[in-house]
């Protein structure tokens, strides 16, 4: 089966077009349509095992498409976030929050892991825990567009600071045992020259789409970012943050009042191809998703699924991860929690680390089974809170863009009305 050219072909088209069904059953019902994809990946692998298909080895795969989804996903969200002096205080918040809840999650986890195995040291602990308080920012943003402004973009940046600090705090307790000084010194000065570096990058990057004539652009520049962020975790620094610059930067190029960087940028071009740039990378990050999702649901082993000590640890994580948010977002940032609360999914980042843990950091009883169980709750419990947020929202609109990022509204009748033809197409993250 596994070894046709064209029945891989077949089932490829297949998951794209049902990933684009799911996106429209996900608009309706708020379930996210990556648990629609993990269904179809565990459906999937039952019908291949009844058949006694041989399952080839999927996970240099999976984690290919996971670096590259990271990838894209963190340059979606940096593509739609707007720097203003006005958003200052948002911007910290979010920043805060992600790194204060992500650290004291790790740190809670890891201390509850060695106390009951104290044969394990708490590096161990630590490295083990990390990928499981990773807020996934590939199913917090598509999740969040009927939010209003300030709520979408606090779950936006929120995610995207905690997929960055999450992947940094991953490396340095795999290279530490212990956090000193000099570790410290190390991270501000990897902060530093990638900051450095993305600002030079970003500025060559920018004057050569805005110059070059060639039609084939866009792709070059997702290879140089890839290429980029590969060299970067080679020499262990933080390449994830360049790609949040870069983009960053692309759309916020308009204030930054360089007299000679204004002069060599024509707004109007760059304006039009920072906008098919958008595009292309939400269609290529959809792609991504929808092979990622599905071919980690078709690795699970089902039987894990049922193992009552992995549902019992499971339970017990989940209780720490929102114990620790409602904490600190009710009595620290001391905003409106809900349904903030709640939007704090597991996903491809928690996937992603949890295969990049050393062999000789495994300690054996963290495994898939207990990640899909905390990825899938953690989604469900968004769901429900998305659904009761939709009920008690005050316009009858429930959704807000169309497959093509047009401006649309359903209401409660299931009507539709869509923006005037001459209205251009609203940026939108897609719904996956």
């Amino acid at each position: 089966m596994f070894s046709n050219p064209y029945i891989i072909i077949l089932i490829l088209s297949i998951l794209v077009i049902l990933s684009y069904l799911y996106i429209g059953i996900a608009a309706r019902t708020k379930i996210p349509s990556v648990l629609l994809l993990l269904f179809t990946g565990i459906g999937g692998r039952i019908l291949v095992d009844y058949l006694n298909y041989p399952v080839p080895d999927m996970n240099i795969g999976l984690q290919i498409l996971g670096i590259v989804g990271v990838i894209l996903i963190v340059l979606e969200g940096a593509l739609d976030l707007e720097i203003a002096r006005k958003k200052l205080g948002l911007i910290s918040k979010a920043f805060f929050s992600a790194l204060v809840i992500l650290v004291v999650s790790a740190l809670t986890m890891a201390y509850g892991i060695h106390t009951v195995y104290p044969q394990f040291s708490f590096q161990l602990t630590l490295v083990n825990a990390i990928p499981i308080a990773v807020i996934s920012s590939a199913i917090a943003i598509p999740s969040v567009g009927h939010f209003t402004e300030e709520k979408r973009e606090f779950i936006v940046y929120e995610s995207i600071f905690s997929d960055i600090l999450g992947i940094v705090f991953f490396n340095m307790a795999v290279t530490n045992e212990h956090f000193t000084l000099s570790t410290f010194s190390w991270f501000a000065l990897d902060f530093s020259v990638v900051i450095v570096f993305s600002v030079i990058f970003s500025i060559l990057m920018i004057m050569f789409i805005n110059k070059t004539s060639m039609n084939i652009k866009f792709f070059l520049t997702i290879s140089l970012l890839i290429l980029l962020y590969a060299t970067g975790k080679l020499i262990h620094f933080s390449s994830l943050l360049m790609i949040l610059f870069f983009g960053i930067i692309l759309n916020n190029i308009e204030h930054i009042h360089i007299p000679a960087l204004q002069r060599l940028v024509q707004k109007e071009k760059l304006t039009k191809s920072l906008h098919q740039f958008r595009m292309i990378t939400n269609e290529t990050a959809f792609v991504i998703r929808t092979f990622f999702f599905f071919i980690f649901g078709f690795t699970l082993k089902i039987s894990i699924l049922f193992d009552v000590k992995i549902l019992f640890a499971g339970l017990i994580i989940l209780v720490i991860l929102y114990g620790l948010r409602f904490l600190f977002l009710k009595f620290i940032v001391r905003r409106q929690i809900f349904p903030e609360l709640f939007v704090a999914p597991r996903g491809l980042i928690t996937i992603l680390l949890f295969y990049a843990i050393p062999p000789e950091f495994d300690l054996g009883f963290i495994n898939e089974g207990l990640l899909f169980f905390v990825i899938l709750s953690s989604s469900i419990i968004m769901m429900i809170a998305l659904m009761k947020d939709s009920r008690g929202f005050q316009s009858d609109i429930v959704f807000r863009y169309d497959l093509f990022g047009h401006s649309i509204g359903i209401n409660k009748k299931g009507e539709t009305s869509k923006e005037d033809e001459n209205t251009p197409p609203a940026e939108a993250p897609e719904e996956v």
